[in-house]
């Protein structure tokens, strides 16, 4: 269940159109849902199903083509180019499948540049990354560059850099997709701690099944719509029900 019931994030009747080709495509088809504060919601579905569209969205990172995302009661889109990267820096860390490290800089550099963005100091951005690598397992990586790491522990620093200017909300895009299954695990389970230690709100858009089992509600996308909202309880009762 939800943490709480304070609605940190709503899309409301979310659309996204797009032309290939000539053709319209429309990737999301009036989506509304309410995510809350403190909550590990997973949104599932197959590739090409909508997903990362609305991922997109409910991060700023893309507009919608029709209705509305709200962020702690906020129009997102309503607001100035400059407050929305504000947004962007502040409120949302971001993790994405391809890791989108800087290979030229350390693992500690790439967990830095977040919090120099936002104004720290080097020192200060450089104890607070040293902590923060530290909490995800990579206290011993501190120097090394990405092509030195393998996939897990590049994983492991773009989950340090998500939470480097202390975010409300983490939105993890596939973040297991590039990894095998016992380092996808320690992924899912590093995730599931920060979201129950720190109180931060986890979005994980993703097709890979396990993450069900950490979340607390399962978001259903197919073909641009909103299938179906599960909790873990409801889930597992119906896959009982399906073997039986």
């Amino acid at each position: 269940m939800p943490a709480t019931d304070e609605v940190i994030i709503r899309a409301e009747n979310v659309r996204k159109r797009y032309v290939i080709g000539g053709e319209e495509v429309w990737a999301l088809q009036g989506i509304t849902l309410d995510i809350y504060r403190g909550e590990f919601v997973a949104i599932m579905g197959s590739s090409g199903s909508g997903k990362s569209t609305l991922f997109n969205q409910i991060g700023a990172l893309d507009h919608p083509t029709e209705g509305r995302v709200f962020f702690e009661g906020q129009s997102i889109f309503d607001l100035s180019e400059s407050r929305q990267a504000w947004f962007r820096c502040n409120k949302i860390g971001y993790i994405f499948q391809t890791f989108n490290l800087i290979p030229v800089m350390s693992a500690l550099q790439n967990v830095m540049l977040p919090m120099i963005f936002q104004g720290a100091s080097k020192q200060e951005a450089q104890e607070r990354a040293t902590r923060i690598l530290d909490r995800v397992g990579l206290g011993h990586r501190l120097h090394h560059k990405p092509f030195e790491l393998s996939g897990g522990q590049q994983q492991r620093v773009a989950v340090a850099r998500a939470l480097a200017n202390t975010p409300t909300v983490i939105l993890a895009d596939e973040p297991t997709g590039n990894l095998d299954t016992k380092t996808g695990r320690e992924i899912i389970e590093l995730l599931k701690e920060l979201n129950a230690e720190e109180g931060v709100t986890v979005i994980t858009a993703t097709h890979d099944i396990r993450m069900i089992t950490s979340s607390d509600r399962v978001c259903w996308i197919r073909d641009g719509k909103l299938e179906r909202i599960s909790t873990q309880a409801e889930y597992a009762a119906t896959e009982v029900t399906r073997r039986e």
